[in-house]
């Protein structure tokens, strides 16, 4: 009994073998869920490998102030479980330094509209409250006082400039309430180009097509 005990336990830490055991290409050639599940059950059952990644986190000083910041994926200050092990997960074996997991084109398009409705709804008021103020200001306070027609424009343009900051946050949580929140991603992630560059396409074209939907004014005579 006890030499069949021996050589299962010795048969279970064959096939699965600690992180720390493995070649760095035997953990990145899983996937995140898999590599997280694989070093959270090491560390829950080898002390000596959570005193080894302790003693490495310290050795390292400086070093663990920026693999804080980059595990913190929503910014609070807080490292939650999930993010530990989405953490650990990307990176090829413990305490090296991963590289950032690629953007999906889901993700990427999620980004975009994002910014697209909030940045559209901007651009419809903001339009929108300028030509009509803009023409009030020319009718009644333009005559009265002698103001030019750019003078009233540039009255007119303050005001929904003004008003559209105060209506900001109310479109950004209409468009939130409706499904066009922000994806969830990584501290690497959101810093990544393609993200970056989702966040300008959908700002860009989210405000230009509110500004030209913001001139319904005009059919109207305003």
């Amino acid at each position: 009994g006890q030499r069949f005990a021996s050589t299962s336990t010795s048969a279970h830490a064959t096939s699965s073998p600690p992180p720390s055991s493995m070649a760095p290409n035997a953990l990145s050639s899983m996937d995140v869920a898999h590599r997280a599940r694989v070093v959270s059950d090491a560390l829950e059952e080898d002390e000596g490998l959570r005193r080894a990644v302790l003693a490495r986190l310290a050795r390292d000083g400086g070093a663990l102030d920026t693999d804080f910041d980059r595990a913190d994926a929503n910014s609070d200050g807080v490292l939650d479980k999930r993010e530990f092990l989405m953490a650990l997960g990307r990176d090829a074996s413990l305490g090296a330094r991963g590289t950032c997991e690629k953007v999906s084109f889901r993700d990427a398009r999620a980004v975009a509209l994002s910014q697209f409705v909030p940045f559209m709804g901007f651009g419809l008021c903001d339009n929108a409250i300028m030509i009509c103020a803009g023409e009030s200001i020319e009718t009644s306070l333009g005559i009265g006082f002698g103001l030019s027609t750019m003078a009233a424009a540039g009255l007119g343009n303050t005001m929904s400039d003004v008003v559209g900051i105060g209506l900001s946050s109310k479109i950004e949580m209409f468009a939130a309430r409706f499904g066009f929140a922000a994806p969830t991603l990584t501290k690497a992630q959101s810093l990544s180009s393609s993200v970056r560059w989702a966040k300008v396409f959908g700002a860009t074209s989210g405000v230009t097509v509110g500004c030209l939907l913001g001139m319904f004014p005009l059919a109207f005579g305003a």
